[in-house]
């Protein structure tokens, strides 16, 4: 057993100097929670998808991609990789907008228009005044986005608008719909199966926003070679054997196909292999690991 940086009262965990035995442990299980990106052909299909939509011709209908799936599968991060790989350097360390090709924001928690321009122009730096009406905010937007290059716009978390009622979704849709129209670049929506139910029905909507799935695994050789490639990544000092059958179902199971999951399982199941002393993961490992699946999480939540 490797001991392990412990915390300070406050929750803080500890971090030893570069000369104490303990700095190497430390900068591990440091580097095995960086975020990475691991592809994946869903995910590479994705990408394709949104580099077709940003390199079509300008058009005053544009075309445009509703990307959904269940919760923590991986579209967020599917997204946030094409814009990076896109903007690259345009955007300064200052955070000062010199070109920013993909804007990609949140939908605001409840569908207001006012608040999706908001968002807008916070991600671009810009001066705006909050209680101005929609209308002037959506002014500014149409003269900001094409000064700063965007040619695409993606909202993320499109299904926060359900919490509104149906004629407030309806003005919300409608809205992002004319913005494309104005701008004539495409919107990217991405959001739960709930959004496509929403987006599908207005036969305008459903028509204009072809939708993108992206499903929870299943278990075969993709689902396999993904594990290992993650595993490969958080620098474990033993070989993992992913060629099993019974080590890949046993995280298919915990973490119920879902991309999001997988990934918090395999930096738990990387963090316990250092720590022991073990330097691989198998099914022993597994078995013996604190994780309790998404499924059973929500059936233990209670509300307060």
């Amino acid at each position: 057993m490797v001991s392990v940086p412990q915390p300070h009262p406050n929750g803080a965990v500890s971090v030893p100097p570069p000369d104490d035995p303990s700095w190497e442990l430390h900068e591990r299980l440091r580097s095995i929670r960086k975020v990475r990106w691991i592809d994946y052909p869903v995910a590479t299909a994705a990408v394709e998808r949104l580099t077709k939509l940003i390199d079509g011709p300008q058009t005053h209908r544009p075309p445009c991609c509703l990307i959904y799936s269940d919760t923590n599968n991986g579209k967020t991060t599917v997204c946030l990789k094409f814009a990076r790989d896109i903007n690259g350097t345009a955007e300064s360390d200052a955070g000062e907008c010199a070109e920013v090709p993909v804007l990609m924001v949140q939908a605001p928690a409840h569908p207001d228009i006012g608040g999706l321009y908001d968002a807008f122009l916070r991600r671009l730096n810009a001066p705006y005044l909050a209680t101005a009406r929609a209308d002037r905010k959506y002014d500014q937007v149409l003269r900001l986005l094409p000064q700063v290059g965007v040619r695409m716009i993606v909202i993320d978390e499109i299904h926060h608008i359900l919490a509104g009622k149906v004629d407030q979704r309806s003005i919300f849709l409608n809205s992002v719909k004319a913005l494309s129209n104005e701008l004539r670049i495409p919107i990217v929506a991405v959001g739960t199966q709930d959004a496509l139910r929403t987006f599908q029905t207005d036969q305008q909507l459903g028509n204009r926003f072809e939708p993108f799935h992206i499903p929870r695994w299943t278990i075969g050789k993709d689902y396999a070679l993904f594990l290992a490639r993650l595993c490969e990544a958080m620098g474990l000092q033993q070989e993992s054997n992913f060629h099993s059958r019974q080590l890949v179902s046993r995280f298919h199971t915990m973490s119920e196909g879902l991309t999001g999951e997988t990934w918090k399982l395999m930096t738990a199941a990387a963090e316990t292999a250092i720590t022991s002393g073990k330097e691989a993961i198998d099914t022993e490992l597994m078995e013996h690991l604190p994780w309790i699946a998404p499924s059973e999480r929500r059936k233990t939540w209670k509300p307060l």
